[in-house]
């Protein structure tokens, strides 16, 4: 319909609507192309709305360089990626992917550890740019008759993996002794199997593998895992029956003195510490205070702890409750001496959102900092800044708002690593408010927010269900509020003082139960209930959908 209209008025229009409408009239046909492409008028009105142009001369640039820098700008910006990012779907035939007992490695290694559903063997892929390429397959230890069924993974962070598992030993109907009512006793006593825990050296796979048992937790299941390098690992327990009885357990390991040095398998033993049981008491302390604290005690309401992950080397542990997008607690780990003795803060934190207003965040793990050695006062003094995502909800008028925060800190030169340790950041007590993530919405279901950063800190993603939203971000500008102008006047509001971020969705067609960005800013992997899904956000991408079929240990194939 544009196209019956005079030149003069598709001009126009194309000045009046939005920059990415703009971009998708421009490359929707040849002749709306060449009309955007080369009225100069338009193109500066959309540069100057546009973030990243930061004191550019624009008069020494012909039409063509204006829109060749437009759409550049645009496209980090991650505008209409709803339209043309590709879209990967590896699913498993007849089997269904474990989503709760799969699980990422870090950035750095791009290792995924997949388990399908009801089976004994976990398998390793590597990830690049959404190509799956087979690496190993962990074949759990286990010389008896039975079932093994793969519950938990979790990396270490050193090469090792570690495997929770339950097994079910079948009753040999041939032993003599299968029908002595002992026997029997013990056999029906332990119909849910028992908990093995196996740990694998990814780096040496020549090394025995170490396992160990939870007699003490036969009537429970494992919700959550998490492991530590050094042997340390946690696990989070409920009752099969009880649900109210859960309870957090700390394990440092050892080898079994009595176990073969020339055996696959080696025993370990372990020295256990409860940090968390039960759901009696509450927080300490006055409301509003930076970390509200309770001495050993699960939070009331919250219910039990279904994620764990260790932070800031190791030395605190992170617990995160159903239908929450952030951790909901944590704990300062101290190994030595064992057991720990540890308090338990909330993460809550009060923040001035507005003039009249503080709201208590919940803030994550900072994504982005920076670190910068000048001179103050005659001394040589390190300035860090620290860039995390928050959300916070009205506790009256129960409206959630998501915000990007900053946090920093000075300290001596000499007394400075000068190396950014972002999981550290979070210690800090003050955090404000720099950016506004428009259109989050907070989860309805248990599963709650499943959030994201990529690895350069340019992308923040949070699933919701089925549907991605991301937003793109120059952190270094978010950091400094915008010291360089990267953000045009357009990104603040009437009446606000920090820019505001518009996020693209996308859809992946099933439930994301885990996300991650991968090594490249526009790579973002999920694993769901379909299978693994990867989406490339790179503006080279037409919209394409591919389905795989992959059997667990062999390559894909269309």
């Amino acid at each position: 319909m544009i196209l019956n209209l005079p030149p003069e008025l598709i001009q126009l229009v194309l000045q009046k609507c939005s920059t990415p409408a703009f971009l998708e009239a421009a490359f929707s046909c040849r002749t709306v192309y060449e009309i955007a492409s080369t009225c100069r008028e338009v193109l500066v009105h959309h540069l100057r709305r546009t973030p990243g142009l930061v004191n550019r001369d624009l008069s020494s640039l012909s039409s063509k360089g204006l829109f060749r820098l437009l759409t550049k700008n645009a496209f980090q910006q991650l505008y209409g990626a709803q339209y043309h990012a590709n879209r990967v779907t590896y699913e498993f035939g007849n089997d269904v992917l474990d989503v709760k007992a799969s699980t990422f490695a870090s950035f750095d290694h791009q290792t995924l550890a997949l388990v399908a559903r009801g089976w004994e063997k976990v398998y390793l892929f590597h990830i690049d740019h959404g190509h799956l390429r087979p690496l190993s397959e962990v074949n759990l230890p286990c010389n008896h008759p039975g079932k093994g069924e793969v519950l938990k993974t979790a990396f270490d962070g050193s090469g090792g993996l570690y495997v929770l598992q339950r097994f079910v030993p079948a009753m040999d109907a041939t032993d003599t002794n299968a029908n002595h009512p002992f026997i029997k006793q013990a056999m029906q006593s332990n119909i849910n199997g028992m908990h093995y825990l196996s740990y694998h050296s990814l780096d040496s796979p020549g090394e025995p593998v170490r396992v160990c048992t939870f007699p003490d937790h036969v009537n429970y299941k494992p919700l959550a895992l998490a492991a530590m390098q050094g042997g340390s690992f946690v696990i989070s327990w409920q009752h099969n029956h009880d649900y109210s009885e859960n309870e957090v357990v700390l394990y440092t390991t050892s080898v079994d003195p009595h176990s073969s040095a020339k055996s696959d398998v080696i025993d370990v033993t372990y020295d256990s510490c409860v940090l968390l049981e039960g759901t009696r008491q509450g927080f300490e302390g006055d409301r509003f205070t930076q970390s509200r604290n309770t001495q050993g005690r699960l939070l009331p309401g919250k219910g039990p702890v279904v994620g764990l992950a260790f932070n800031d080397r190791s030395s605190q542990l992170l617990y995160r409750y159903r239908a929450q997008a952030l951790y909901g607690s944590f704990q300062k780990i101290d190994i030595l001496p064992f057991p720990t003795q540890s308090v338990l803060y909330e993460n809550s934190c009060p923040v001035q959102f507005s003039d009249s207003l503080t709201l208590l965040f919940s803030i994550g793990i900072p994504f982005s900092g920076t670190h910068e050695t000048r001179v103050q006062n005659g001394l040589l003094r390190c300035h860090w800044k620290y860039l995390s995502f928050g959300i916070a909800t009205h506790r009256e008028e129960d409206w959630t708002v998501a915000c990007l925060l900053r946090s920093e800190a000075v300290c001596r030169a000499s007394n400075c690593e000068h190396i950014l340790h972002l999981e550290r950041g979070r210690r800090l007590p003050d955090w404000t408010i720099v950016a506004r993530l428009r259109g989050f919405e907070n989860s309805n279901t248990s599963l709650g927010c499943i959030v994201a950063a990529s690895r350069l800190g340019t992308r923040i993603a949070v699933a919701n269900w089925k549907t991605v939203y991301i937003w793109a971000l120059e952190p270094g500008a978010v950091i400094e509020q915008n010291a360089t102008g990267f953000y045009p006047d357009s990104s603040w509001p009437p009446g606000v003082e920090v820019v505001d971020l518009e996020p693209v969705s996308i859809s992946l067609g099933a439930v994301c139960f885990q996300l991650r960005f991968g090594l490249g800013e526009n790579d973002l992997v999920a694993i769901t209930d379909r299978g693994l899904v990867y989406c490339d956000l790179n503006p080279s991408g037409s919209s394409h959908r591919t389905t795989y079929q992959l059997r667990m240990g062999i390559e894909p194939g269309s």
